[in-house]
Order: structure tokens, then sequence, then C-alpha cells
């Protein structure tokens, strides 16, 4: 009898334990019991709770993505997303690796408390005897860290992804991209140890001392240019109106070469190739999906040693997967930035996205590895951002290669840094609709992401990231002045005639990229078309029917402020310092008619700021009718300035109005003034490579011809103007023409 008793107990007991294992789980939040209509679970000893009625709880807007099975929580300035199945979740765009995926049950997404106690910083507990979770709210999540996570894995690459794109119907993609007052570029008599006597131009920078690539360089004995018909690079002595041509670099049709830089008896050639030498590589070092036809072109950096001009000898070969996005060279000290576009959906797991790069130094290629590619929270693409830096004056040393996940556009680089900007389309919910918590309005927010690099010596640190609302125009939008970054965007669309219409603004950040000031609201309906910042100014140019011209007062650099401005006809694409009180402005003249505004020929502007409230245009040329052009309104390399010698040249193509108001071609070549603040601009010649032949031919328009002149440089008392057909010197103070040299 007994032993039945107690085989009685141990049974009731089993049955006891039994029905508390299965008791339901309860959770508390700041000591408030919530009631779930499904259940919480235990899964591989990890509790599961409802997704959208804990954050509900906590106060956040939810939503479902079905397509992706992506669930996301937000709140302002904060965005919370875990996808079913996945190993990870993400806070902000930054990954967090989770002990068990989300799991669905009776319709309903169920997260591990993990995820919700990172989320905001929540403390949460687990009461196992009593299968009760307690959670107390948190403030909000944490800041990421300053060091830049890692991707570090193919499967984390792609949960990075496919977290960044859930709220995206398209993605955007382009590649195109510190001193008290802007100078010239020193010349390089100054940068690259020739002669003191020898008196040069140097490529028209932004920024004095960085020196920016460019197809036509000189040493003021020799030019170097890019014949870009021609597949090859010339080399010629000048001396005077004596021009010779010493030897020529040349490649296959494979190699592409964009533009280059001089220093110190080095060329460096940067270009693009369809035969890369990871066609040829190793493929145990080299993935099969290098060899991908949509994988075969890469960037090409190649080194030549010039100290026998007569025979230049290559020196080193460096190539990466990716397209060019811009490069500066700081005394010796080499700087690129590039972009490599991949399509996840095109990909699998066997095939490798890790980035590629070949160096001849190291005598083969090698992968970047998932664990060397870090991504900037929040601001993820299907792109990768490479930077490239190497000290020229070290020939052995390794390259410095750096990957994230993100994409530039436009580049700015001080002596000490290089700033990355970028576009951004930012999904967020506007809690300012009104709408019920189950339907609200989706918005995008479109603003620049600025990623700072600290340079050294060839190397370069990623530093901090900043974020201003709105797009820039160019590189002159942004600017470094005493540790302080200043950038001018436009925010919102100039068709639009409400509160969305375009704007702008320049925004002042500190060293660690937060916003110390910023002006808003400039010209509404208008969009920027120049800035120039000269110190503790700056000036703007918008446009949409004349021509504002802000002068901007950053003095005090936690309020800017306007000071003065001037509205005019026609507008300015480009903007150069003549001194601290002028500035010349290179654009469009345009002209009012019964059907509207209309452009008209090319128009040169001298502002005078020395009374900075009241600016005034001294003086103005406009050169041609409709249909003028010069390649400085798009690229400020094709001008040649110099203050001291009252000498301004570009390259232009003329179009005149004939006797029925039509535009015909009338001139291709180069037009040289003479300028000064008290006589304003004075037209000192004109150059051309067309034969009275080619201009009898010509008819109505003219286009790309290997007699356009591309770029003008002088040496001495000599200028001389370069074509791929020929070179001319002309006498700097007449302009006449004293030699020519045919290629």
């Amino acid at each position: 009898m007994r032993r039945i008793l107690l085989c009685l107990l141990v049974a009731m007991l089993i049955i006891a334990v039994g029905a508390a294992s299965t008791k339901d789980i309860q959770v508390e939040l700041d000591g408030t019991a919530i009631e779930f209509d499904v259940q919480p679970i235990l899964k591989d000893g990890r509790v599961l709770v409802p997704f959208r009625k804990i954050f509900e709880e906590l106060g956040l807007r939810v939503d479902w993505n079905n397509e992706l099975k992506i669930a996301s929580a937000y709140t302002v300035g904060d965005t919370l997303s875990i996808k079913l199945g996945s190993d990870f979740a993400s806070i902000n765009g930054e990954m967090i690796e989770l002990d068990v995926p989300a799991g669905i049950r009776d319709g309903h997404m169920l997260v591990p408390l993990r995820f919700i106690s990172e989320s905001f910083q929540n403390q949460v507990n687990w009461d196992a005897a009593a299968r009760m979770v307690r959670i107390e709210s948190g403030e909000g999540p944490i800041n990421s860290q300053e060091a830049l996570p890692v991707v570090g894995s193919y499967e984390k690459l792609m949960s990075i992804w496919e977290y960044a794109s859930k709220d995206k119907s398209n993605t955007f993609f382009k590649t195109d991209l510190g001193m008290d007052m802007p100078v010239e570029a020193p010349t390089s008599a100054e940068t690259n140890g020739s002669s003191e006597l020898t008196d040069y131009s140097g490529t028209n920078v932004q920024v004095g001392g960085v020196d920016e690539a460019d197809i036509v360089k000189t040493d003021g004995e020799y030019l170097y240019h890019i014949r870009e018909g021609s597949h090859q690079i010339a080399i010629s002595e000048v001396d005077g109106d004596d021009i010779a041509l010493r030897s020529t670099l040349e490649w296959d049709e494979g190699f592409d070469a964009r533009e280059m830089y001089y220093v110190n008896d080095m060329l460096v050639v940067i270009g693009t190739t369809n035969m890369p030498y990871f066609h040829f590589a190793d493929p145990v070092v080299m993935p099969e999906s290098a060899m991908m036809p949509y994988g075969g072109s890469s960037l090409k950096v190649i080194i030549y040693d010039l100290e026998d001009r007569m025979n230049p000898r290559e020196e080193r070969t460096i190539e990466l997967k990716g397209t060019y996005v811009a490069s500066r060279l700081v005394g010796e000290d080499f700087y690129l930035v590039a972009n490599q576009y991949f399509y996840p959906s095109f990909y699998t797991e066997s095939e490798d996205l890790k980035p590629l790069i070949y160096d001849s130094n190291e005598g083969g290629g090698r992968t970047i590895g998932y664990d060397e590619i870090r991504y900037f929270p929040g601001s993820v693409e299907n792109n990768f951002l490479i930077t490239l830096g190497l000290d020229l004056s070290l020939p052995d040393d390794e390259v410095d290669v750096d990957v994230y996940l993100g994409s530039g556009q436009n580049i700015y680089v001080s002596h000490q840094n290089m700033y990355v900007a970028s576009t951004s389309y930012d999904y967020r919910i506007d809690f300012e609709k009104e709408g019920t918590d189950e339907f609200f309005y989706p918005v995008y927010d479109v603003s620049t992401n600025i990623f700072k690099f600290t340079l050294d010596g060839g190397n370069i640190s990623y530093d901090h990231k900043g974020k201003v609302p709105g797009t820039i125009l160019n590189q002159f939008s942004m600017d470094e002045y005493m540790n302080d970054f200043r950038i001018a965007t436009t925010t919102g669309d100039s068709w639009r005639m409400d509160e969305g219409t375009s704007k702008n603004n320049v925004f002042v950040l500190d060293e660690n990229m937060e916003i110390l000031g910023r002006l808003e609201g400039l010209a509404p309906t208008e969009r920027i078309y120049a800035v120039r910042f000269m110190g503790n100014r700056a000036y703007m140019v918008t446009f949409r029917q004349v021509d504002p011209f802000y002068a901007i007062d950053l003095s005090d650099n936690k309020n800017p402020a306007v000071l003065g401005y001037l509205k005019i006809p026609g507008f300015s694409d480009y903007l150069h310092p003549y001194d601290e009180n002028h500035i010349i402005g290179f654009g469009k003249e345009t002209e009012e008619t019964k059907f509207g505004i209309t452009m008209a020929g090319m128009k040169i502007g001298l502002f005078d700021v020395t009374d900075v409230e009241n600016p005034i245009e001294e003086d103005k040329v406009i050169i041609g009718a409709e249909g003028t052009y010069s390649e400085l309104l798009d690229n400020h390399k094709a001008l040649l300035f110099s203050k001291e010698k009252s000498l301004l040249a570009f390259p232009i193509t003329v179009m005149e109005k004939d006797l029925d108001n039509w535009s015909r071609f009338a001139f291709q070549g180069v037009y040289v003034y003479s300028i000064d603040p008290l006589q304003g601009f004075e037209l000192r010649g004109k150059i051309t490579h067309l034969s009275s032949l080619d201009y009898s031919m010509a008819g109505d328009y003219w286009y790309n011809s290997d007699k356009n002149i591309r770029r003008i440089v002088f040496i001495d008392d000599y200028f001389y103007t370069l074509s791929d057909y020929q070179v001319q010197a002309h006498d700097i103070d007449d302009v006449s023409l004293q030699g020519m040299m045919k290629y």
C-alpha cells in the first residue's frame, strides 16, 4: 500500500512540474503586465516575445515589409529592424548578432529578448522559476562607436544590404565627386624642385598646395600631354618657341589614360583598362568572379620614372576593381578614391564580392577580405567605397588600401584631411502626418553624408561622419577652415512651389563633424550654380530667372549670415578668386523674351565685394550667342589664370548669330584676356588650331576634333596651347604665334 501511495505522489509531482513548465510566459514593462494575442515562447533556451506589441508599448511606430520579411520599429531619429530567420538584426544600421533568429507564430513575429534589450538600452531580466520577463525601458539606442564596425562575412554583408534596402524603391548611385584665403597652386618650380628662375603655371586647383590630376602637366622644361584619341602621353621639351617631341608613352587599346600628376621626375597616370591583370592572376589567389565579363574592367594607376625623358621607365602598376571618383597629390603623397558597385541579387555565396587589388610590387593580386571591410551604420549602399594612399617618395612601401560599404561622389582635400561626400536618400516616418497607428505617411529625406578621413604620409584613416540636409553641387561646395568644415547644399525641388520648393543653405561642422552653425532657406525656388569659400566668407550664386550673388559671413561659425547680395541677369557656373575683394564669375548670360528666359552667350563677370553689403558687378564680357560653350564651365582645370601676369585664358567654342538670328559655329580655340580690377577685362587675343579650310568646311556646328584646344600653360614669357593635333607657342604679351609642333 505504501508503495502504491509513493507512486501516486511521484506521478502527482511530475504532473505538477509539467504543468509549471507549460505555464505561459509573463512579461512586465516598467512594472506593468503586457497582454499578448500570441504568447511568448522558449526556443533553444531563449525567450522570444511578440515584436509589434513590445515596441508599441515602448512608444514606437511599427511596420512590416512582407517582401523581405523584415519588421521595423521607428522613433524620431532611430530605426530598429529584424528579419525573419536571420542571424542578424539592425539598430540604426549597425548589425547585432542574435543567439536565435526571429520566428513566426500564428501570424505574429516573435523576436529574441537580446534584440529588445540592445535596442533601447532596456534592462531585461528573465526569471526562469516564475517564467517572467521584466523589462525596464531605456533611453534609446547607444550611439555608434567611433571605430567603424566590420562586415566580417558574406552572410553579414547580405544582411546589411537587406536591412538598408528594405525601404528603398530605387538605389541612387553616381560615379562621376584649410587656408585663410584660397591661393593659386604653388608653381611647379616650388613643388617639384626645378630651377627657381623658371616661372611656369600649374593646374588650376581648389586648395593651394593640393594638386589635382589633369590631362596636361609641365615642369617648366617639358610638357606632358595625354592625347586622348591616340592612347599615348606625349613628352615634349620646350624652350621658348622651340618645341620638340622627345618620347611617348603608349598602350594598347585596352587602357584609357584619363589624367595624371607630375612630381619629382615621376609621372602618375590614372586610367581604366578592359584587360586587367586580374584576368591573368593565379586562380588560387583571384576568384573566378573576377573574370566575369561585367567585372572585366578596372581602375589602373601607372607610375613612371622620368629621370631619362628619352626613355621613360614603368616603375609600378596598381590596379583595383572599381570606377574612379577623384584623386589628389599633397607633396609626394598620392590619394585616390574609387567606387565598386555590385548587385547583391546577382550573386550567391559562392560568388565572391570582395574587392580585388593588384600591385606589381607585390608580384600579384589579392582580395580584400570581409574582415577588412567596414561599414557606416545607417549609410549603406550596394557599393564599396575604396580609398588608396601611397607615399611616392618610398617606392617600395605597401599601398594603403581601405574598403568601406558606401560610396563617394565628390571629394574635398586639405593638407591634413579628406572629405568624401555622398547623397543619401533616407526613409523616415512623418510623425506629424495625421493618421492611425496602422497607417502613416512614408517620406524620404535627401541629405549628404560626409565621411572625414585623416591623411598622413600616404596613409588614410577614417575619422568621423557628418550629415547635412540637401545635396551638393560639386567639390567647391565644400571647404575646411580653422578646423571647421563648411558645406553649401540645396534642399527641395525647384519645380515645386509649396513648402517643398528648393532652398539653399550653408552649414558649419566642427572637427567631429557635428553641426555648429547653419544658414538655411536662401533663394527659395532657386538652386546653387556656383560656390566659393574664401576664408571667413562664402560666395554663392543661385539661379532660376536672375543671378543672385550672395556674400556670406562665416566669421562666427555658429551664426553664418548674409552680408549682402546682388541680382543680375545670367548666372555663374564657376567662381574664381582674384583677390580678397574681387571674384571672377564664369557662366552664361540670359535674355528675357516673350517665351521666357533663354540662354545667350558665355559670360565673364568681375564682382567687387569691397563693400561687402553692396556687391557690384564691376565689369562683364559676353562671348558669342546661344550655344557658346567652354569646358571651363564644367571643369575648373581648363582655366589658366595668373594675377601677377594679369593673364586669363580658357578654351571655348563660339556660336554667333547670323542675319536670320540663328546661332552658327564661328570659332574654336582660346580667348586670352588681360584682367585688372580697375580696367576690367581686355581681350589680349584669340588662338585657334583650326585652318581656314576647317572653318569653311565646318558648317553650322562644330564638335569634338583633334584640333580642339583643351589646355593652356605658360612658361616664362611664352604660353603654349595644346590640342591632340599639335602644340603651339605664343608670345605671352601680344599672343602672336612663335612656333609649333605637330604630333
